[in-house]
């Protein structure tokens, strides 16, 4: 629309209004603004509002692997199964806690390294193992290491030191194996006595490679699938956070875990059934060329028949 002075004026509605209302704004909006919410791509934290069910009680029936893989035999005969009880509620999470160790069970706690200078608290706790997972460059460097620490104290220390994120998967089964010889009672433990065994697993910071041994460990000892596993985990320790090249690991060993599932309820399926008699299974011996070649007959519901070969092709006027 050409104006009296010559100059050309955008033509606007009644309809249209400036986006801060004014009239006299020179910034007009295109379409209609509506308030929407980001999606949340992340998982609830919440343990309790998975509404799943409560794992099954820790013994050698609900124990799906092979024994001696994870747990040392007659592990679960010694073992009282109310150290694995899980906490009734998620923990009140502060920003400072992230700097502490939370306890995920009874007998098994995650923390950062630089929390093993409150030695006060590892005696009231009654800690007996500093299990610490590094980088193999800070093991070659002696950083993060629990052995001062423990020392002090006048407990153990143990350390994982691993090359890559690949490594640490492979070895995730001797960090299980780890904890739980360390929790097996001695000798002269007296049965239904409280548990005097517990560990403290930390990386640097507690929510890293520490973080992922211990989503791991509930994974095996409580048949969590990993997206419960780092709920439950979360619940606790707020603030845990994996790199994302780990991710597709844990998902290859849940993998891994289903197989051996599968191979030890196959394993007990054939044992207790094994009055059963099984059939038996001839293998013939291979065969070379030179003895099919030689064959020209074959026996056939007892009467012997020239083989002859079939043609490829046949003619169509045959």
């Amino acid at each position: 629309m050409e104006s009296s002075n010559g100059n050309m004026e955008p033509v606007t509605s009644g309809l249209q209004t400036a986006i801060s209302g004014n009239a006299e704004s020179n910034y007009i909006r295109n379409h209609q603004y509506t308030k929407k919410v980001a999606p949340n791509y992340y998982p609830d934290i919440h343990y309790s509002g998975l509404s799943q069910v409560a794992p099954e009680p820790v013994g050698s029936g609900t124990h799906p692997f092979r024994e001696g893989e994870f747990v040392s035999p007659g592990f679960f005969q010694q073992v009282d199964p109310s150290i694995f009880t899980l906490p009734q509620a998620e923990a009140e999470w502060s920003y400072n806690m992230r700097r502490t160790a939370q306890r995920i069970l009874p007998f098994l706690y995650l923390g950062p390294w630089s929390f093993l200078s409150e030695k006060q608290w590892l005696r009231d706790e009654g800690i007996t193992l500093l299990l610490g997972v590094r980088d193999k460059r800070f093991a070659q460097s002696r950083l993060f290491s629990g052995q001062k620490a423990a020392a002090d104290v006048g407990i153990e220390a143990d350390s994982l030191d691993v090359a890559d994120g690949q490594d640490l998967i492979a070895r995730l089964p001797q960090a299980i194996r780890r904890i739980n010889d360390h929790i097996y009672p001695t000798a002269d433990f007296v049965p239904g006595a409280p548990n005097p065994k517990k560990v403290l697993v930390f990386c640097e910071t507690g929510n890293g490679l520490s973080a992922l041994v211990v989503v791991a460990y509930c994974m095996v000892m409580l048949n969590m699938s990993l997206g419960q596993a780092m709920n439950f985990i979360h619940s606790q320790r707020f603030c845990i956070d994996f790199e994302d090249g780990l991710k597709p690991m844990l998902l290859a060993f849940e993998g891994l875990l289903e197989a051996k599932r599968d191979v030890e309820n196959a394993n007990r399926s054939v044992g207790a059934n094994s009055f059963l008699a099984a059939p038996v299974v001839t293998l013939s011996k291979k065969r070379s060329f030179a003895d099919q070649e030689e064959d020209e007959v074959m026996d056939f519901d007892g009467e012997e028949m020239e083989r002859k070969p079939t043609a490829p092709f046949q003619d169509r006027w045959e």
